[in-house]
C-alpha cells in the first residue's frame, strides 16, 4: 500500500526536533543580532550595542557547538584525540567563538561568522525548510514557486560562495588581525589577543587555499612598496625583512593532522 502523505504539521515537527534546526536558529541569531549590532558600531557606540555582539557569538557557539557535538560526540581525553580535534575546521571556530564571545566588541570578527552564518542559513532553507513546506509532488500551486526559489538560491549560492569565501580570508588576515593589534597598541583589548589570534590564522593558513591565497597577494604588495624601494630607508627595510622573516616562520611551524590509528 502507498504511504500516507505526511501532513505539514508533521514535516514541521520532524524538522523542528533535528540538531540541524538548532544549528539553523544559531546561524539565524548571529546574523539577526549582528545587524542590529551594525547601527551601534557605524555610530561609534559599539559598548552601547555589546549585548547584541555578545548575543551574535552566541548564536555562532550554538551552530560549531552542534557541529562539533555531531563530529566528536564521545570526547576521549587521549592525546591523538585531542590533536585531531583541534586541529578541526569546526571546532577552531567553536574556540575562537568563545574567545570573540568575552572579548571587547569589534566588528572585523563579526564578518566572517556571518558571512558562514548567511551561507549555511540560506542553503538549510533551500534544502531542508521549503521541502518540509513544500513537498516534492504537492498539487500546490506554491510547491513551483518554491521550487523556482530553491534553483535560484542555489544558483545564486554555488556563484558567490567562492568570493565570499576569499573576502572572509581578506576579513580575517587584515580586518581581525588589525583590530586586535590597534586595540593592543591603544589599550583597547589584550596584548595576548594577537598571540591567540595569529596562532588561529596559522591554522588557516594550512587548511585554507582562500587564507593561503590572501598571505600571498599581501607579502607580494608589500614587497613591492618596500623591498627595491629607494625611498624606503634602509633601517626601515631591515625592520621589514626581519618581520616578514618572523612571521613566516611561525606561520610555517609544522601544523599537522595526527596519523590514522592501526586498524
Amino acid at each position: 500500500m502507498p504511504a500516507t502523505p505526511s501532513t505539514l504539521s508533521t514535516r514541521l515537527q520532524t524538522l523542528v526536533k533535528g540538531p540541524q534546526f538548532v544549528w539553523w536558529l544559531g546561524h539565524l541569531t548571529m546574523l539577526i543580532c549582528t545587524a542590529f549590532y551594525i547601527p551601534y558600531w557605524a555610530t561609534f557606540n559599539s559598548k552601547a550595542g555589546a549585548h547584541w555582539y555578545s548575543r551574535a557569538f552566541l548564536g555562532a557557539l550554538v551552530s560549531y557547538g552542534v557541529v562539533v557535538y555531531k563530529s566528536f560526540p564521545q570526547i576521549k581525553f587521549e592525546a591523538q584525540f585531542l590533536q585531531s580535534m583541534l586541529v578541526e575546521e569546526n571546532v577552531q571556530y567553536f574556540l575562537m567563538a568563545v574567545f570573540w564571545w568575552r572579548s571587547t566588541p569589534m566588528i572585523a570578527p563579526l564578518i566572517p561568522y556571518a558571512v558562514f552564518a548567511f551561507f549555511n542559513a540560506i542553503n538549510y532553507t533551500r534544502t531542508s525548510i521549503l521541502p518540509a513546506i513544500f513537498p516534492a509532488g504537492s498539487t500546490d500551486p506554491k510547491a513551483s514557486h518554491a521550487a523556482g526559489l530553491s534553483r535560484k538560491i542555489q544558483t545564486w549560492s554555488e556563484k558567490n560562495h567562492g568570493p565570499a569565501m576569499a573576502l572572509v580570508a581578506y576579513v580575517e588576515v587584515i580586518g581581525v588581525m588589525g583590530s586586535l593589534i590597534l586595540g593592543a597598541i591603544t589599550f583597547q583589548s589584550s596584548f595576548l589577543s594577537p598571540i591567540v589570534y595569529a596562532n588561529f590564522l596559522r591554522f588557516r593558513y594550512f587548511f585554507s587555499i582562500h587564507t593561503r591565497n590572501a598571505f600571498a597577494v599581501i607579502r607580494a604588495r608589500l614587497d613591492a612598496k618596500v623591498v627595491g624601494n629607494p625611498k624606503v630607508h634602509p633601517q626601515v627595510l631591515k625592520a621589514y625583512e626581519i618581520a616578514r622573516g618572523a612571521i613566516t616562520r611561525f606561520g610555517m611551524a609544522a601544523v599537522q593532522q595526527p596519523a590514522a590509528p592501526a586498524q
